[in-house]
């Protein structure tokens, strides 16, 4: 009996305590998991031993490795992938929930598409919150890990844990490693707690603004310090705005200020913001801060402010750029014509000279208004804006052929423009009817102006297209003032005109000499006819007008007059060719070769400053006198030209001759809206270092040496 009553309790003792290490078993680590499918990347999840008591959580650490040129991605991949998840919640118990932390992440070009992420290896803090401290916790779910280098593969790991969170021992070594990856997340603040000078970061004034019509968020940061290597991250974390993604911003740092532009993209099109909680990841040398925010219209009001500031500036920056204009090579031809037209103002009343002259100005100013007007029904299309578009449309270049053929030919006398004697009754009546001469020569001269830029034209340009429709007016307004001082200066002092020297047989010499500029003015449209039309047709106008010119003038004139333009002609061109014979001799003495230039690719500068090369970038146009000037002074010159043929340089070259989308964009992300354009990129300037647009020398190869 009593054999049986001890056999009974040992039995009984086994029992339990087998119940009891059962009920205690405890699983901190997952072990290292590796997928046979995909053994570059392994993964493993350990606990800490760390409980917080008043949150009821416990610290785990997921480690994530990746071999070689492997990636991961960060909480909102960018352009392209998807974030790491873990779905736990179907087979798990007493588990609340599982916050994730992600350290600061950094910008990867993938197959061309810009993504934001991880490489090599990298440890994700996370706390598993749970519902009592007492009872066993089951972690058990899957872990889906996207990577990619030339392609991309999503791999699922089981994850399973099981402890008692009030029985856990501190892992020192996981500890300290998960005390190390929290240090490389970002603080978290509010955009409040950031502008009641938050004790634990650096930065004293954040903004955000979201503009609905461009669908652009802007981010306004101030400092304490200077930037240093400053990124700008910006996500959504609302289910509500999963399908939108951001852009790579467009910083600029003015000392202690930084402005990051973001163009916000969802594949269901436009999308709203203004209600959306941004959060803005802002990483630099001595930074790494996340602030939640909520756009607001204050940035705007900001905006508005500088602008009202900054119009004075633009205006007085217009009227300069239009006086520069004057001396342009595209305008030299007209303002020929209103030199004979001044030489031949003797005799004439003052109220009559200043009449011609304001006529002039208001031809000016008007053709002003035409373009601004023009631009602004293209603004309100939606379409792409940019300074000089008139002359990627060959039926605008055709009509300017047409017309400075007619200026030319009424200058060498081979007609007059006479209108209807009933017309010229009525307007003698009212008034000199060559006042509409003088107005339409001053239109004239201002659509000819269009592929000149001056130094300070293109700042007022770019502020004027980028600004609201009465600031364009105003900017384009100022313009047309700049350009017509000269003549109002006359206008206003008309005896200016009469001081001059005065008219005979020596002015016929002068309106031969104008009047071959402006036939070379129609010569040089004709040829940037030929991307178009084809160099043989091209070729054939040419020989046909030439040819009709000849005849006309030898019945006009007789043949003393016509050897004599022929004369010219050949000079003219002679010297042209020696010019560009003594160039070319120029080149091949000191053993230069054309520099290799690649299509404009946004995509391809960004993989080739990731490599550790500098790009050049030039947007150019056949029609645009000032990109030629860059070129050939400049580009084609040294020490310029030796530097960009280093092995480390890459030439890019955006064509903007024709309509070109991907150009104008380029164009428009940085703020121009006319060409030409330079820019370059490096490992030290991944941003880009802009260029002025009339190069020099030293501006090149400083930038160069920035950019690397």
């Amino acid at each position: 009996m009593n054999f049986f009553i001890k056999t009974f309790f040992v039995t009984a003792l086994f029992v339990v305590s087998g119940l009891s290490v059962a009920q205690n078993y405890t699983q901190t680590t997952t072990g290292l998991l590796i997928n046979n499918d995909h053994p570059p990347v392994s993964v493993e999840m350990q606990l800490t031993g760390q409980v917080d008591q008043a949150h009821k959580a416990v610290q785990a650490l997921l480690n994530v490795n990746l071999d070689g040129d492997w990636k991961t991605y960060w909480r909102s991949p960018g352009e392209g992938g998807i974030a790491p998840a873990l779905n736990w919640q179907k087979n798990s118990k007493n588990i609340n929930s599982v916050d994730w932390f992600w350290p600061a992440p950094k910008r990867y070009v993938v197959l061309g598409v810009n993504t934001i992420g991880y490489k090599h290896h990298i440890n994700f803090p996370l706390k598993i919150k749970v519902n009592d401290l007492n009872k066993e916790v089951l972690l058990k779910g899957v872990l889906t890990l996207p990577s990619c280098t030339n392609i991309c593969v999503l791999t699922d790991y089981p994850i399973e844990l099981r402890f008692t969170p009030s029985m856990l021992k501190v892992n020192s070594d996981v500890s300290f490693k998960y005390q190390k990856a929290k240090g490389t997340v970002p603080i978290v603040v509010t955009e409040d707690a950031i502008n009641k000078a938050h004790e634990n970061v650096n930065i004293t004034h954040l903004e955000t603004y979201w503009n609905n019509k461009t669908q652009q968020l802007t981010v306004q940061i101030d400092t304490n310090s200077a930037w240093k290597k400053a990124d700008v991250f910006a996500d959504i974390q609302d289910k509500n705005f999963k399908n939108v993604s951001f852009s790579v911003p467009t910083i600029s740092i003015k000392g202690k200020r930084l402005t990051a532009k973001f163009t916000a993209k969802s594949w269901a099109g436009k999308v709203n913001l203004s209600s959306a909680i941004i959060h803005t990841t802002l990483i630099s040398k001595n930074l790494s801060v996340e602030v939640i925010s909520k756009p607001s219209l204050h940035m705007l009001k900001i905006k508005h402010d500088q602008a009202s500031q900054n119009i004075l500036k633009m205006f007085l920056f217009a009227l300069l750029g239009g006086l520069i204009l004057n001396i342009m090579p595209c305008v030299l031809p007209v303002l020929g014509m209103k030199l004979s037209s001044i030489l031949g103002t003797h005799g004439i009343e003052r109220t009559k000279i200043r009449r011609q002259f304001l006529a002039s100005s208001a031809g000016i100013i008007s053709s002003f208004w035409i373009l601004a007007g023009f631009l602004l029904l293209v603004k309100l299309s939606g379409n792409a804006l940019g300074w000089g578009i008139q002359f990627q449309n060959p039926y605008f270049i055709a009509a300017m052929v047409v017309i400075t053929a007619v200026f030319a030919a009424n200058m060498l006398g081979i007609f007059e423009i006479q209108l209807p004697s009933r017309l010229q009754t009525w307007l003698a009546t009212r008034g000199d009817q060559s006042y509409i001469g003088h107005y339409l020569q001053g239109m004239f001269a201002t659509l000819l102006a269009t592929p000149c830029s001056a130094p300070f034209l293109g700042t007022a340009v770019a502020f004027a297209l980028g600004a609201s429709n009465y600031e364009l007016v105003a900017i384009f307004t100022a313009l047309g003032i700049g350009m017509s001082i000269p003549w109002l200066l006359i206008a206003a002092f008309p005896i200016i005109a009469q001081r001059l020297p005065k008219p005979g047989k020596w002015m016929n010499s002068i309106k031969i000499f104008f009047a071959l500029m402006i036939l070379a003015t129609c010569l040089w449209l004709l040829s940037l006819m030929t991307i178009f039309i084809g160099l043989s047709k091209v070729l054939t106008i040419v020989t046909i007008l030439l040819l009709t010119f000849f005849i006309l003038i030898y019945r006009t004139h007789g043949k003393k007059l016509l050897y004599i333009i022929i004369s010219l002609l050949i000079i003219l061109c002679a010297a042209t060719l020696s010019i560009r014979h003594l160039y070319e001799n120029n080149r091949l003495a000191q053993k230069q070769i054309d520099l290799h230039w690649q299509v404009l690719d946004s995509k391809t500068i960004d993989q080739q400053v990731a490599a550790g090369k500098t790009v050049f970038v030039e947007v150019t146009a056949d029609w645009c006198v000032t990109c030629k000037a860059n070129e050939i002074g400049v580009i084609d010159q040294e020490p310029v030209y030796s530097a960009l043929q280093a092995n480390n340089i890459v030439l890019m070259k955006g064509d903007w001759t024709k309509p070109s989308t991907k150009v104008t964009q380029f164009l428009h992300r940085y703020g121009r809206y006319g060409v030409p354009f330079n820019i370059v990129y490096g490992p030290n300037a991944p941003k880009g270092i802009k260029l002025s647009t009339i190069l020099s020398k030293k501006a090149v190869i400083d930038a160069l040496n920035q950019a690397k």
